[in-house]
């Protein structure tokens, strides 16, 4: 059949068996004006798209970069190249600060050492942009003087248990479960809420050691592998040399302003807890000295011991970029990676735990940004070396088997697993802390984590806005990062979806990072931002996971063409306007708003268009072929599809679901068009007794 033939408007109504449970709002009943069959209907043609897949060209870069190429550098044993800006490449990638604060000297950051620097600029040459300096640390002031309890118990807790057990709540309601299949533990000693929140010379424990991670022979042992690569034996995540280099003040050395007020010191009788335990030995007090400075930031009391010791100790102190946040963000991807059911949650608990530094009065937005391009940067090139991906499959491998058996046993889909409503344990037992971590449902609402992610990778800071709009950057190696989250894309697709989603230009600090800081993972986790070259998909459901079914939930732009192929399911649920139109050649497309399909022509030529939104889906044309099925979850909206053009549906099938049993006589109005052309072949209700009666412009099913 031409697929641009004409077809004759014809009467016709159908009935059949259907079933479900629903209550819907009909339409009056006697609504059965004649059809005009001399009226021919022209079938939507093939949507074309841009007749190109897009291509996100590598930037333009020179040594020490790219950063996946050179990263090694940070972990050299030749201190003149550690040390050294100038070929540092994770250093390089992190220059931005100097943008903003540039305390030390150019000579200085192309060869720094263990030493510290002996000497900074006054606080007028080392202030380069005080509009953004002054946000950084006005937002450790705001966020330090109005936590909240539990907030201060977290960042307490983020601090002092090691980040490889500290990040695993990220599992959520799997949490409990994956630390005993993992082994990952804390052996700090209990403190009291007290000793948290008001003592100001507690002394307390702390690990972070690779032990803390788990077992590499567990159950999950593959998981903790990944924790072992990213953090220990592949990647140079060291913050140490990048600390050195830049030797940036900590937020409680700096006032409200920006500047830097040295009053003095003072000597603490810090106080260990009273009881030794077989893992922790210290009791009694230490004396320690530590410098004074004019601040308003309220450092958590608890945590005030743990400050560098020393009188003049800022040179060995530095804060850019925070090595507890990337430590804590590296073991957050290693278990994003590998569980990537949670992948969105897992990153975000990393995002989190470098908000907890904020909170704790340790670090400043920037020391956290800096952090944040490290570990993009140290787990990317684990995941591009031969025995980091190795280890990555097996991760991946080792969750679906282990947790997709629990699920089956639950009669329930993983991801649905994974995201099962639990009571939520807590940070406090009676009077104590509870170091332990614990199920829990605080990463879940998806959209909440997905803006305030957004949010901190700028952290408010002013945007240049003759820098705004450049073109996206994606460095190389950075799509290893979304393998597991996304793997029926290719690796070219998977840049792709980096470079439509990633944060605009302009911003401090990020525009100098070979784009690891404009890379948005939490957006990039939920598919393409834009369509900007045509986009072919193909999912096995027989593979399982995200081949199975995945989420497409960004407002999706741009001129190309959405093309679904394989048995798996697709779902949009974005406020879309892409225009090049949709093709569904085999498998489920799911539309789950009324925007999903853009503004292009939709063409069902196998497999199934799926309507599921709230109010009627909008479409601008529609055709489906005798092969291919539009099925649609009933609601109470007048009419269910609504096509600005002409709707072709000659010989295909219909399926229609109610929740509630309708009464009978009810009547929905499924689809309306500016001209409908031929009828459905059948439709398929379950047990609801339906027909259908067609009109010019509209298809009318009426409950028996």
């Amino acid at each position: 059949m031409n697929p641009n033939q004409a077809f004759v408007l014809r009467p016709l109504t159908l009935a059949v068996a259907a079933a479900l449970l629903l209550t819907a709002c009909g339409e009056d009943d006697n609504n059965t004006d004649a059809i005009d069959t001399s009226v021919s209907v022209t079938k939507a043609a093939l949507p074309t798209g841009l007749g190109f897949e897009q291509y996100v060209a590598l930037p333009d870069v020179a040594y020490p970069l790219p950063a996946i190429t050179y990263a090694a550098n940070n972990g050299s044993s030749d201190s003149s190249v550690r040390y050294s800006v100038d070929h540092n490449a994770i250093a390089y990638a992190q220059r931005g600060i100097n943008s903003i604060w540039m305390g030390t000297t150019a000579e200085w950051q192309s060869a720094a050492s263990s030493s510290g620097p002996g000497e900074y600029k006054a606080d007028a040459d080392a202030i380069v942009d005080s509009t953004n300096w002054t946000k950084n640390i006005e937002y450790v002031v705001d966020v330090t003087t109005n936590r909240s309890e539990d907030r201060a118990i977290l960042a307490f807790l983020d601090d002092r248990r090691s980040k490889n057990y500290s990040v695993v709540d990220g599992f959520g309601p799997l949490t409990e479960d994956y630390a005993a299949a993992s082994g990952a533990y804390t052996d700090i000693r209990v403190p009291s809420k007290a000793q948290v929140l008001t003592d100001t010379d507690y002394l307390a424990d702390g690990n972070d050691s690779s032990i803390y991670a788990g077992d590499v022979t567990s159950e999950l042992g593959d998981v903790v592998q990944m924790v072992m690569d990213f953090r220990y034996q592949i990647a140079p995540a060291s913050t140490s040399a990048p600390k050195y280099i830049f030797s940036t003040p900590r937020p409680w050395r700096i006032k409200t302003d920006g500047t830097i007020d040295l009053t003095g010191s003072e000597t603490v009788t810090c106080k260990y807890p009273d009881t030794a335990t077989a893992e922790q030995t210290a009791t009694g007090t230490e004396d320690r000295t530590f410098d004074v400075y004019t601040t308003d930031v309220q450092i958590v009391p608890g945590l005030l011991c743990q400050r560098r010791t020393g009188t003049n100790s800022m040179k060995k102190d530095g804060a850019y970029p925070s090595g507890h946040t990337n430590a804590g963000t590296l073991a957050a991807l290693a278990y994003a990676y590998s569980f990537p059911q949670r992948f969105s949650e897992l990153v975000f608990r990393g995002s989190e735990l470098g908000e907890s530094r904020i909170v704790a009065g340790m670090h400043s937005p920037v020391d956290v940004i800096g952090a944040r391009i490290q570990a993009l940067i140290d787990a990317a090139y684990s995941l591009n070396s031969d025995t980091g991906a190795a280890h990555g499959d097996a991760a991946v491998m080792a969750t679906q088997s282990y947790f997709g058996a629990k699920a089956a046993a639950a009669g329930m889909s993983l991801f649905d697993y994974a995201h099962q409503t639990v009571t939520n344990g807590s940070y406090s037992n009676g009077s104590n802390v509870n170091v332990e971590v614990f199920n829990n449902n605080f990463y879940d609402d998806h959209a909440a984590i997905k803006a305030e992610y957004l949010a901190r990778m700028t952290y408010g800071f002013t945007q240049d806005s003759s820098k705004a709009g450049q073109a996206a950057v994606v460095p190389l190696g950075a799509e290893a990062l979304l393998k597991s989250r996304q793997p029926y894309l290719s690796d070219e697709q998977r840049r792709a979806v980096l470079a439509t989603t990633e944060v605009d230009s302009g911003y401090p600090i990020l525009d100098d990072s070979e784009g690891w800081g404009r890379i948005n993972l939490v957006a990039a986790a939920d598919g393409y931002g834009a369509f900007d070259g045509d986009v072919n998909v193909y999912m096995e459901a027989g593979k399982g996971g995200f081949n199975a079914k995945d989420w497409w939930r960004n407002d999706i732009s741009g001129e190309g063409k959405l093309t679904k192929a394989g048995s798996g399911e697709l779902v949009l649920t974005g406020t879309n306007t892409f225009s090049g139109g949709a093709v569904v050649e085999a498998g489920v497309l799911t539309a789950a708003s009324a925007s999903a399909m853009g503004s292009g022509t939709v063409f069902v030529q196998g497999g199934e268009l799926a309507v599921d939104a709230d109010g009627a889906l909008a479409l601008q044309a529609l055709t489906v072929e005798p092969a291919a099925s539009l099925s649609v979850a009933m609601d109470d909206d007048s009419v269910q599809v609504a096509v600005t053009g002409n709707a072709y549906v000659q010989g295909a099938a219909l399926q229609l679901s109610f929740a509630t049993t309708p009464a009978s006589g009810t009547r929905f109005t499924v689809l309306t068009a500016d001209q409908i052309g031929g009828e459905f072949a059948s439709v398929y209700a379950g047990d609801v007794s339906v027909s259908l009666s067609y009109e010019s412009d509209r298809v009318i099913a009426r409950i028996e």
